[in-house]
């Protein structure tokens, strides 16, 4: 028996208020692959300024093609079920008795009674994999249905965004005690990764396939860099701090700090390549070179801590509606020749090459990407998740 993490999403400095929370229920349906006999959660407020105070906290199940929510339990922390997290703490729950079986959806409600001003949380756009509906002006984490919220009607910051995401306060991991061999497979990258659609369609693929066997993390985070820390972007609320810290700096924190992973599929490079010159910052322009010492030393990191490595090639991001940048393409196309060919690590996946016009490689192909030119929609997703090889993924899985 050991601990093996069943989902887990990096919480976002968003460096700003997205919102203000009270008297509100949140509840989030997370799909689950493991099977377990006790719980535990991991409960973060990292990046606020202000005490999080989950006055309630309850996790049940929900059956596939079920829509009833049963064996519903109290979480709680030493012993307490109202939940007090610092400003920047990070703790887990205690450890709860409670079977569930594979292919059973997590269900966490949280009731959130006084008034916070929301400043990091997890979040996706897929929404596939999880997502979160929210009550307002009162608890129904006991309640099998309530009037549903979405995240852009609670939080502003996500309403004037064109591109709405799916947000979750307060938890960002749940861990189940298993006697089952698990293998697990974290998805390190960008906005292309933290967006979800391509990770969601992984899961859909994989995890009928290996009920019980297998789960996949998600460690992107959007507008993230290899070589150097968030864009500073004057007119951006929050100043672009949620770009996070450079790949080379978060990796391992990010991808070990509580799980050692077995397989990292990295997808990076593209924000290093047009950041400087879209945010006027050209002392911060790269070359193909110093990219690929980049992802070296990343590459050196998980070795040492004995995962598999497979490269992701940078996809295209030609859009007609904006400027376009050809030394960004140059070093594109340079550092793909480069990720193609090296032989440090233990595979490549070319997803640039399935998702790419053919007969116009500097675009992405039309369907698949969500109107920009450079984030994959749901179609785009799956096109990724299909490009991965499965011996990838099969290795080592009993």
């Amino acid at each position: 028996m050991e601990w093996k993490t069943a989902w887990s999403y990096l919480p976002i400095n968003y460096n700003t208020t997205i919102g203000t929370v009270e008297k509100m229920t949140q509840r989030t349906y997370i799909q689950n692959n493991l099977s377990g006999k006790k719980i535990k959660i991991k409960f973060s407020n990292l990046y606020s300024n202000e005490t999080l105070v989950l006055e309630k906290v309850v996790v049940g199940q929900r059956k596939p093609n079920d829509e009833q929510i049963e064996e519903v339990i109290d979480i709680t922390h030493q012993g307490n079920n109202r939940i007090v997290i610092e400003a920047g703490q990070e703790f887990y729950s205690d450890e709860i008795l409670w079977n569930i079986e594979a292919k059973t959806e997590f269900v966490i409600s949280i009731y959130l009674r006084e008034k916070t001003n929301i400043q990091s949380a997890c979040s996706t756009w897929s929404a596939k994999g999880w997502h979160t509906v929210y009550g307002v002006n009162g608890d129904y984490t006991y309640e099998q249905q309530f009037t549903e919220k979405e995240s852009k009607e609670i939080y502003p910051y996500v309403d004037a965004d064109a591109n709405k995401a799916n947000i979750l306060v307060g938890v960002s991991e749940i861990k189940l005690y298993t006697d089952k061999k698990v293998k697990m497979v974290a998805l390190f990258g960008d906005s292309i990764t933290h967006m979800s659609y391509y990770s969601d369609a992984l899961i859909q693929r994989v995890y009928p396939l290996l009920s019980g066997k297998i789960t996949i993390l998600n460690r992107g985070i959007g507008g993230n860099r290899i070589l150097n820390d968030a864009t500073y972007v004057s007119d951006m609320p929050g100043n672009g701090k949620c770009f996070g810290t450079a790949a080379i700096k978060r990796f391992e924190k990010d991808v070990y700090e509580s799980d050692c992973p077995e397989s990292v599929i990295i997808l990076e490079g593209i924000n290093d390549m047009l950041h400087p010159y879209l945010f006027g910052n050209e002392e911060e322009i790269v070359t193909a070179k110093e990219l690929q010492s980049g992802i070296e030393r990343l590459i050196q990191v998980a070795h040492k801590k004995g995962s598999k490595v497979y490269l992701g090639t940078v996809m295209p991001f030609r859009d007609i509606a904006l400027e376009w940048l050809p030394e960004s393409e140059k070093v594109r196309l340079a550092f793909n020749e480069w990720i193609r060919n090296q032989q440090i690590a233990d595979g490549v996946v070319d997803f640039a090459k399935q998702i790419e016009k053919k007969e116009n490689p500097e675009y992405m192909r039309e369907d698949l990407h969500i109107g920009d030119g450079l984030h994959p929609n749901w179609e785009g997703g799956i096109v990724m998740a299909e490009s991965i090889p499965m011996e990838y993924i099969l290795e080592g899985v009993e």
